[in-house]
């Protein structure tokens, strides 16, 4: 069961309150996670909103919002594995493992054939220690690692255990490829593929990020954010049922 400090009384109340709400929305690229929750705000006249899983603004798909005491819930999910489809560019690389910093071309960079491409991807299958990049918002000190580099200061990235259970190759034509990887959550799909790009030998970036399903919750069922309406939004709210499924830890 996954652990949440509310009696069944409180979780009960929550349910019945009319201004609480789980919705599945899909994010486009170029907003920030909590500019979603400030269109959320406006279309329900809430104040109180918020989400499990932030998207970096280069990245789209799927956001869990939860409103009014619902909020409360959202523990429910932080744990939950993810799904990806990520697009990468071989031989290059940046300080951010992705578009957001200045690239650099590697001119030594060597192509490689999918089976080699194949053969580097099932040794990050597993569980492992990843690096967290230094441009995330894992604080440490109290201070979050990206504003540290971005003042230009020396960031000592963390590190931590992560568990990828699958990485399908879904397009592949050098110096491109596409992935779908399926994970524990808080692995970074940018650190993945620079530890790709360096087993490789050739250094890689992550050029596009799409997050598919948060455990049994797909994208597919999550309303677009452009064009997002009331009724677009209320239509994508998650059923009490399937909230007490996960309480009853139905879903992982």
């Amino acid at each position: 069961m996954l652990a949440l400090k509310l009696s069944p009384e409180k979780v009960d109340q929550i349910l019945a309150d009319e201004n609480s709400g789980i919705f599945l929305l899909d994010k486009p690229k170029g907003l920030h996670s909590f500019n979603i929750v400030s269109r959320v705000r406006k279309i329900l006249n809430l104040k109180k909103v918020g989400f499990s899983g932030t998207l970096d603004p280069l990245a789209s798909g799927l956001m869990i919002v939860a409103t009014g005491q619902a909020t409360k819930l959202l523990d429910l999910f932080h744990t939950l594995a993810k799904e990806y489809e990520a697009e990468i560019i071989f031989g290059q690389t940046s300080p951010s493992f992705d578009l957001e910093q200045a690239i650099e071309i590697n001119e030594s960079a060597k192509e490689f054939s999918k089976d080699e491409l194949l053969k580097a991807i099932n040794k990050f299958i597993g569980e492992q220690i990843q690096q967290v990049p230094i441009y995330s918002a894992v604080k440490v000190q109290g201070k979050k690692l990206h504003e540290m580099a971005r003042r230009g200061k020396e960031v000592i990235a963390p590190k931590k255990k992560v568990n990828i259970f699958k990485i399908e190759l879904l397009e592949f034509e050098y110096p491109k490829a596409k992935i779908l990887v399926s994970c524990s959550a808080g692995t970074y799909i940018r650190s993945l593929v620079n530890d790709l790009g360096n087993e490789l030998g050739t250094g890689a970036i992550l050029s596009d990020l799409r997050r598919t399903a948060i455990g049994d919750l797909s994208v597919q069922k999550a309303a677009k954010v452009d064009g997002l309406d009331k009724d677009k939004l209320l239509a994508s709210r998650i059923e009490s049922a399937q909230i007490r499924d996960y309480l009853n830890g139905r879903h992982v």
